[in-house]
């Protein structure tokens, strides 16, 4: 760094900040930013599920999901509103990749600005489907999205 930077504590301080503000963070708290948990079902009966979500830096692993279980993250949005999670998913010879969190899902599930909200993912027989609320899984909440591929 500059002498600039580090001699003057100010501008330590607004480096620190800025750093601080970009840097997406797996907590219940988010400073200046909405707070995401997203919740993955298996509405397949006889099945498992097996069910892997990542963004750019942040690889959550493989999980196997039985009918009815689920699986859920916690995350704070970047502050460049950029946010981006993946989700691939699989069972017996069936296969679907979709956006599990992007801006197109933040708008449809809606959430106030340093607010909580929840994303609420079913993976049925004939597709996966989006819900605001953790609604029964043949309720008509649950809004379908596309077809497995």
């Amino acid at each position: 760094m500059s002498n600039l930077v580090t001699n003057n504590p100010c501008s330590l301080f607004l480096v620190f900040f800025i750093c601080f503000l970009i840097t997406p963070s797996h907590s219940d708290t988010c400073a200046f930013t909405k707070n995401w948990s997203i919740y993955i079902y298996n509405g397949i009966q006889d099945s498992t599920m097996n069910v892997h979500v990542k963004s750019a830096d942040d690889d959550l692993g493989l999980y196997s999901l039985a009918y009815e279980e689920g699986f859920k993250f916690d995350f704070c949005e970047s502050i460049l509103g950029n946010t981006l999670y993946t989700g691939d998913f699989n069972y017996d010879a069936r296969s679907v990749a979709f956006h599990v969190f992007d801006k197109e899902i933040e708008n449809t599930i809606g959430c106030k600005y340093g607010g909580h909200a929840n994303v609420y993912w079913l993976l049925k027989q004939d597709g996966y489907y989006l819900s605001k609320e953790n609604k029964p899984f043949n309720d008509p909440a649950w809004v379908r999205r596309g077809p497995w591929e």
